[in-house]
């Protein structure tokens, strides 16, 4: 009965391409399908299953997922990594190959409602730089930014995701600062804070989310200029 109700309200995305983002990180890219949108910093839930031929659901085989590509984009993606002794969901995913199924529902937007005021600042950790992948390329759209969006990442591996791409962003409109541990992080919000940044945006662990609003909290940021990815 839930297999049927889940079939109802999603919808089928192909693969048509996977790409190595860095050592077990990968992008999954699908084709999109008519009736689909979404807006940059969306989320939705991705299920590793057609659930063709009477296949049941199963919860191990959902995941919610930051879509990693601007609606611009000619495709819905995802990055993940998967390392050893990986999810259902991930196995099944690192074994699929180009032109099977997989089914997508229940999108949504933690950052549609936010009200960024220039400067803004990014602060991601590892992987969770796919949720600003999509805010970046719409910053870069907007001729009106007079300031440059300020991209923090860190890698504890220095495997940084898209780090080619973001390397290639002209200087005007995004400076990117990849650091490795938390002392450098630090460092660059104090920068930050010291410039009037306005708005911080946060995706992270959930631990790395309270460490980080603390922190800002700490450095008499104001509450609401500080958003947070909480899925």
């Amino acid at each position: 009965m839930l297999s049927k109700f889940v079939r109802s309200i999603s919808t089928p995305i192909r693969l048509i391409e996977v790409i190595e983002e860095a050592p077990s990180t990968y992008t999954f890219k699908f084709s999109v399908p008519e009736k689909i949108q979404w807006s940059p910093g969306a989320y939705a839930h991705f299920l590793s299953s057609s659930l063709a031929n009477g296949e049941k659901l199963k919860k191990e085989l959902v995941r919610e997922l930051s879509i990693m590509s601007h609606p611009d984009e000619n495709f819905i993606g995802f990055t993940t990594r998967i390392r050893e002794n990986p999810s259902q969901f991930k196995r099944i995913m690192l074994n699929i190959n180009v032109g099977d199924e997989i089914r997508m529902f229940k999108m949504g937007n933690h950052f549609a409602k936010a009200k960024f005021e220039d400067p803004i600042v990014l602060i991601s950790m590892g992987v969770g730089i796919a949720t600003f992948r999509p805010l970046i390329l719409e910053h870069l759209k907007k001729t009106a930014a007079k300031t440059p969006l300020i991209n923090i990442n860190i890698d504890r591996s220095g495997n940084f995701v898209y780090r080619n791409e973001l390397d290639k962003l002209p200087d005007n409109k995004i400076h990117n600062c990849m650091v490795t541990n938390r002392a450098d992080l630090y460092e660059r919000i104090d920068q930050c804070v010291d410039r009037k940044s306005k708005t911080f945006c946060v995706v992270g662990s959930k631990e790395f989310n309270k460490d980080i609003g603390d922190y800002l909290l700490k450095k008499k940021v104001p509450q609401k200029s500080i958003v947070f990815d909480k899925h």
